[in-house]
């Protein structure tokens, strides 16, 4: 009888992503950094309109709600996700979207929630004065971010290697 010899297989083998994978997955480590980065920026603010005079008052940065933690958690979880799945397989990357998907509902939360800032913080003064809240760069960065690695994620998904 003639026994031929074994095959290794291909679970033995390291398994080694491809170039496409590790730019897709470094592209998650990126958005989940910026996303996080994006809980400590301004999210809202008050501004105050003097005649032709426009002044910022005051800001609320993302982390001084509870949206901004969430948001900042989600994005260490996309980075780790990415980091993940540039080591292991593509569908840690893939899984992204979950964080990236939160984040896009507590940025919408935060707006959702009118009693905090407008309710307070909307008056004016005919013609003199007028003081209302206004959306920052930090919460825009956010959105963005959050789009970005929700984009990403479904790309790797999409295309498994």
């Amino acid at each position: 009888m003639i026994v031929s010899e074994p095959t290794p297989h291909s679970a033995s083998r390291p398994r080694r992503t491809s170039v496409a994978g590790a730019l897709r997955a470094a592209g998650v480590i990126a958005a989940g950094f910026v996303l996080a980065v994006a809980a400590l920026l301004p999210w809202a603010g008050l501004t105050a309109e003097f005649g032709v005079f426009d002044a910022s008052l005051t800001a609320v940065r993302g982390v001084d709600e509870g949206p901004g933690w969430i948001v900042l958690g989600a994005g260490i979880a996309a980075m780790l996700l990415g980091v993940l799945g540039a080591a292991r397989s593509w569908l840690f990357t893939g899984l992204a979207i979950l964080p990236g998907a939160v984040a896009a509902f507590a940025l919408a939360m935060f707006l959702a929630d009118p009693r905090d800032l407008v309710s307070r913080l909307d008056f004016h003064v005919s013609g003199l004065l007028r003081v209302h809240p206004t959306v920052q760069y930090g919460w825009f960065t956010g959105l963005l971010a959050s789009v970005a690695l929700a984009v990403l994620a479904c790309v790797a998904l999409l295309r498994r290697r």
